[in-house]
């Protein structure tokens, strides 16, 4: 960004701090409650004056601008139609994981076939997060579009299952970006009391593609390879995204595809000479070493990536994958040691030591190279996110929500498929009341917090909600009548449905507009509750996967001791070719082991419930406040602050 850009950024930052000294001064003495009063009305209409800018067209500067009408509904659903592939993407899977694993004959990897994306999805929203700030939110969305295509062409084109796990990686990658900064994006398209709707549109397209499993059943069950349809399904949804998009959607900051193209096009007119010159300089090198350290934040990236990482394969691996590898053995227990303080390690540094580095390389580089502004650095993982206890308990009940649905997203369908030896279809059918209620709950939630500006009572009742379905899905047994298994199933995914856009509301809430780094704490706290989400569904589905493995090979030796020396896979695959009934005692010692994942899920399910009193209780601006100010008009304190920021004009 140049010395102006930056200019202009810090005087926005200015200018925007008058406007939330009305929303301070109110939360100091309301107990924190917004009420509806001609300060609330003044700040609302002084915002608006204050952050409604537009994109200059002659010098491209980078100012926000609010959308509405038939542009912000084409933005809209281009966002949508992103989330949507991304969640189809996620989900789509569960019901042919049977299928696939039979064919490659790989069962112990099959969780890692939604981990892999899930996984790499988690780790990638961070870093995407700081990918939109240098490169721009547009340009981010496309890059991350064009990613996840290449990455679902060679998961459809799999011939092993470690090639379609690669594939699921960079679909996971590139993934990330998609949620991310679309939701990103989404929650600067409007102002703050119109964006709990969008957001709810977001998690609401996140839901219908989480019903796909459907899909992915009929598919599978189609023909042999049906599976590939599963992947090769996003290319003309993804392309479509990006045209709607790339068409409508204007940020300021992101080159066009047509200035990137000439700059491709026409690299040979570039000076060769001086090109060669700049890779040899050593001036590039640290450039290259500031950007990954104080732009990027490479340092935490590598120390959490690496953690998380370690942790899951050995849990992976002493779960019955890997041969001969048990709880007690050295490496494993040195990887479970080592991850989680790899990962204390990364959160240590960004908030002890992260600004620290950053100055000591001012010091000693700054004469040779330009640093980001101020406004621009900030570490990954901020320690607000940390230091601020409401916004770490909120953080925590997303986490272990999500937990305990990834446990519920593989499982379910499974106990349809093993128990009962559903088809991939009838089974996915079977799951769809869990689809059910989180959708019809995600637009609830919505509403709510639309309507009251309430948002803890969400997440409490998220973390409630949890407990109670969690609870009811370890009653699923082989008896179970067609009733409990519908209400039951229903009942599970309710808690997603609340937690969802809430969480992530209620943590931008606690962001101070003051602060000079108000920006990058904002997208800091965006990437890091996505990032918690996604974590959560790899958590539990790689947990669920080695309960449920552990216990089959545990049961097996104790109640069939002549098949002691079989795999759980190869017990699965034999299960699939002879099915012997659902009251069979091989049928039984089944049902106990996928009881013992929910079981898992239900204990999980205590933690938020711990720390969803914790959550802030400030809510946000709504509908009802923005039409009280509308219906009145105060022009004495208005032009006041007019006169403090200047005509709009003067502002845009």
């Amino acid at each position: 960004m140049t010395y102006t850009n930056s200019v202009i950024s810090e005087q926005s930052n200015t200018s925007s701090l008058d406007s939330y000294r009305v929303r301070d001064s109110i939360e100091d003495n309301v107990d924190g409650d917004i009420v509806t009063t001609t300060l609330t009305n003044n700040y609302s209409q002084i915002e608006k004056k204050v952050t409604n800018k537009s994109v200059s067209q002659n010098d491209n500067e980078l100012n926000t601008q609010y959308y509405s009408g038939f542009k912000l509904a084409l933005i809209q659903i281009s966002l949508n139609m992103a989330v949507f592939v991304i969640a189809m993407d996620i989900s789509i899977v569960a019901a042919p994981l049977e299928t696939i694993s039979e064919q490659f004959k790989k069962y112990s990897l099959s969780s890692w076939i939604m981990s892999a994306y899930s996984f790499a999805s988690a780790m990638g929203c961070t870093l995407w997060s700081r990918i939109s700030v240098k490169l721009g939110k547009k340009l981010s969305i496309i890059v991350a579009i064009m990613g996840f295509e290449v990455g679902s062409l060679i998961t459809a084109t799999s011939t092993n299952m470690y090639m379609l796990i690669v594939g699921r990686v960079i679909q996971g990658i590139f993934g990330s970006g998609l949620n991310t900064v679309s939701f990103i994006i989404s929650s600067t398209l409007v102002p703050e009391e119109k964006r709990a709707f969008l957001l709810s549109l977001l998690s609401l397209s996140f839901t219908i593609g989480s019903v796909t499993p459907i899909l992915g059943g009929a598919l599978s069950e189609a023909y042999k390879e049906g599976w590939r349809l599963c992947f090769y399904i996003n290319l003309p949804i993804g392309l479509t995204a990006f045209l709607l998009f790339n068409t409508v959607y204007n940020d300021g900051e992101s080159m066009s595809i047509w200035e990137i193209f000439k700059k491709i096009t026409f690299v040979h007119k570039y000076n060769l000479k001086g090109f060669v010159k700049k890779v040899t300089s050593k001036k590039t090198y640290i450039r290259i070493l500031v950007e990954l350290i104080v732009s990027f934040d490479m340092i935490n990236f590598i120390l959490i990536s690496t953690g998380f990482i370690l942790f899951l394969l050995a849990v992976t691996f002493a779960g019955g994958f890997q041969k001969n590898w048990h709880w007690y053995d050295p490496n494993c227990i040195a990887m479970l040691i080592v991850g989680p303080v790899l990962v204390a390690l990364g959160i240590l540094y960004d908030c002890c030591f992260y600004f620290k580095l950053v100055d000591h390389l001012k010091l000693k580089y700054s004469n040779e190279i330009s640093f980001p502004p101020d406004t621009e650095i900030g570490p990954i993982m901020t320690e607000k996110l940390f230091y601020n206890f409401k916004t770490l308990s909120v953080n925590f009940v997303a986490l272990f929500v999500c937990v305990a649905n990834g446990c519920q997203s593989v499982y379910i369908i499974q106990y349809f498929q093993l128990l009962f030896n559903y088809s991939p279809l009838i089974a996915s059918c079977n799951y769809m009341p869990s689809m059910l209620s989180i959708s019809t709950f995600v637009l609830f939630t919505g509403f709510i917090i639309s309507r009251t500006g309430r948002v803890k009572e969400m997440v409490i009742l998220s973390a409630m909600t949890g407990l109670l379905g969690n609870g009811l899905l370890t009653i699923l047994k082989d008896t179970s009548n067609e009733a409990e298994k519908l209400i039951f199933v229903f009942l599970g995914g309710i808690a997603f449905g609340f937690i969802a856009q809430s969480s992530l509301m209620s943590a931008q809430r606690e962001l101070d507009p003051k602060d000079k780094r108000y920006r990058m704490d904002f997208i800091s706290v965006t990437g890091y509750n996505m990032f918690n989400k996604q974590l959560g569904l790899c958590v539990g589905s790689v947990f669920s996967t080695m309960i449920f493995n552990t216990s089959v090979i545990n049961k097996i030796r104790a109640d069939f001791p002549q098949y002691s020396y079989l795999k759980a896979d190869s017990l699965i695959a034999f299960r699939r070719h002879h099915f012997d009934g659902r009251h069979s005692p091989f049928s039984k010692m089944l049902s106990k082991c996928i009881q013992n994942v929910f079981y898992f899920a239900t204990g999980i399910s205590v933690i938020p419930l711990v720390f969803c009193w914790f959550v802030s209780s400030k809510r946000i601006l709504t509908k009802r406040q923005i039409k009280k100010m509308k219906e009145k008009e105060y022009p004495e304190e208005l032009d006041d602050s007019s006169s403090c920021h200047g005509s709009k004009n003067d502002i845009n």
